[in-house]
This record gives C-alpha cells, structure tokens and sequence, in this order.
C-alpha cells in the first residue's frame, strides 16, 4: 500500500506544492488542490453523467427484458447484451471516474502523511536527522508514540517540532522551512496534520465528512427518483448500498488525519455542486436527444469496440447454448453394430422412405405426397 500511496503521492505532491507556494496556506491549498482534480476529471465524469442518464432511459427497456425472459437466464442474458449492442450502452461506463477517484484519494493520504517529501522537498538524510531528534523529544516527555516509527513519522517530527523549536536547530536548514510550515486552520483550532479524536473542535471532521456524503448521496437518490421512479423502485438493494459511503467517510476521518478527511469533505461539496450543474444541462430530454445522435453516428462508423465485445460474448452464448442442447444418443452394440435411438431411427427411417419415393417419382414421373413421409 505505502508504494502505491508513493506512486499516486509524488506527481500530486508538486501539485499540492505548487499550490502551497502560491496561497501559503496548507487548509486553503487543499480546498484548491480539490478543486483542480475535480477539473482535471470533469471530462470523466461528465462522461459518467451521460452514461448514468443513458441508462436511466435504457433501464424501461431491461425492465421488459427481465418481465418476458426471467425464467430463462440463457436467453435474458442473451437478449441483454443484444441490447446493449444495440443501444451502444456500456453497463460499467459510470463505475470509471469513481474508481480514479480513489488513487487520487491514495496519492492525497501521501502528500498529507509526507509534507516533508511533498512540500518542504527536504531529502532523506534531513527527514532521518529530523526523525531522530524528534524521537528524543517525545522519550523526554515521556509520550513516545506506539507507531512512530510508521507511516506517520514526518507528522510526529511536524508536532515534535512544534512543542520544542530548539531540538531542531542542529539541522541545517529545517527551521528555516518547518517553522514557516502551518497545517492548521481556523485561527489553529483544527491540525490537519493530527487524527481525529472524539474531542471537540478535531470530531468536527468527521462530522462534517459524513454530513457531506450522506447529502451527495441523497441528492444522487432524490434526482433519481425525479428522472426514472421505475428504475428507483427496483434499485432498493443498490439505494441501500449508498448510505455505506457516508459510513465510511466518517471511519476514514477518524482513521486518516484530518487533512485527508478535510480533502474528502471538499471533495463531496464540489461533487454536489458539479452533479447540480451537470443534472441541469443533461436533463432526460436533452439525453434522448444526444443518443438519438450518437445512435445514428454510430451506425454510419459501424460497431464500436464495445459493441464488438458484446457481440463475441453473444456468439460465445450461443455456442454454449449449442454445446449444452442434448444430442442423440448412438450406442455400439455387442456385436459391434450401430444401434440408434428410437426417435433416430425414426428420422432414419423417414429419410430412407423420402429418398425412395424421391427416386421412383423421377424414373416414373409421380408426383410425391411430402405428408406421407411424416
């Protein structure tokens, strides 16, 4: 986990820095870095916009699908992905800004663990010495922390520093930058650099975080509601899966520090807001329109890629299908001759009799009364 926290941390750890440089303060450059990442993704998730409302017109036709097939699987199945060629509808195209979400969520948690690396750019040798003598600040008070050795050292040397200035003038250079290096907010109430306890005002984060999450998600369930009610009233196990985000967010605060748990407050707020804007230009009607268009373009390029994936799976169904048809039974008697199933022999017979009269109809000129062949 800490190398993918790494990967993801260093190329947003520059743009959290470079933001730092520009405001000089740590609460506001996490406001704007939420900002440009939620930019940085628009054309993702205006993408997913389009796919969740394209859905929300294509889930009537399903609907159908599962009323006149659902005791079939095989052909429901088969009949869905047809659709879903047709239609040119990805089934998992709205799952795909939520998951690059996350590595971002891993590479902020980096930059929030390691403002040394991330921000202050001291090298590993300083964040070492750094380290060691905030080892010998905490052993003298007595409160050396069970994990400080982990993840969260360079905060601990943030809030060792913080308690005893002067331990830290053997390094060169580090006061110079820490001392200018504030992770607090509103007037120091609030360390973003700290985790989240049950004491007032640090449990506000967490509050908030859930707070912020359940109105993202209900906003989600109410609009919903609004554009396609029959699609609402058959998602009542998924509806209830979404009030686990807000659960988690609250779990994440108290886990993480509370500048990662101020990230995902930011980024529930400009989420909400970015689903107002995007509801309002990408209404049912203004999407009936825009499939309507992709539908026809579509057919004058050909199949998309993803029409081309549905349609192998649909071969692969039939061949399946094929495959698990029962075939008649031929069996090897004693004496080593063919002996055929009642209902083979009867096709058998059927044919010989066929070709027969065929035969005598062509030497003699008669014609062949196909009904006596049955």
């Amino acid at each position: 986990m800490n190398f993918i926290n790494s990967l993801f941390g260093y190329p947003l750890g520059f743009v959290m820095w470079a933001i730092y440089k520009l405001v000089q303060n740590y609460g506001v450059a996490i406001v704007l870095f939420t900002l440009v990442t939620k930019i940085l993704i628009f054309p993702l998730s205006v993408k997913q916009q389009k796919s969740t409302a394209r859905m929300s017109l294509f889930q009537p036709k399903m609907a159908e699908l599962q009323k006149k097939y659902g005791k079939n699987k095989e052909k429901l199945q088969e009949e869905q992905m047809k659709l879903y060629a047709e239609e040119g509808v990805n089934p998992m195209g709205s799952c795909l800004p939520l998951l690059i979400q996350f590595p971002i969520l891993f590479g902020i948690v980096d930059v929030i663990y390691k403002p040394m690396t991330h921000i202050m750019h001291f090298s590993a040798d300083v964040i070492s010495q750094a380290a060691e003598v905030a080892k010998k600040v905490f052993e003298a008070s007595g409160k050396l922390p069970a994990n400080f050795a982990g993840y969260q050292q360079q905060l601990y040397v943030m809030q060792a520093y913080s308690k005893d200035p002067s331990a830290f003038e053997s390094i060169k250079g580090f006061a110079e930058q820490a001392g200018n290096f504030d992770m607090k907010i509103f007037g120091g109430a609030i360390d973003l650099g700290a985790v989240p306890t049950l004491t007032w005002p640090m449990l506000l984060i967490p509050i908030l975080a859930g707070i912020s999450q359940l109105a993202l998600t209900l906003y989600g369930q109410w609009y919903q509601k609004k554009t396609n009610p029959s699609a609402a009233q058959t998602m009542g196990a998924m509806n209830a899966m979404l009030y686990i985000m807000p659960v988690f967010s609250v779990w994440m605060a108290f886990a993480l520090p509370a500048g990662a748990g101020f990230y995902w407050i930011m980024q529930s707020v400009f989420s909400f807001a970015q689903s107002i804007v995007l509801n309002k230009i990408y209404t049912p009607e203004k999407m009936q329109e825009i499939v309507k268009k992709e539908q026809e373009k579509k057919k004058r390029k050909g199949p998309s890629y993803m029409q081309k994936v549905l349609e192998q799976q649909k071969a692969m169904l039939e061949q399946q299908q094929q495959a698990n048809r029962p075939q008649r039974q031929v069996k090897i008697d004693e004496d080593g001759e063919i002996k055929l199933s009642k209902s083979a022999q009867k096709d058998m017979t059927s044919k010989i009799i066929a070709e027969a009269r065929r035969r005598y109809a062509e030497k003699y000129g008669d014609d062949i009364d196909e009904s006596d062949t049955e």
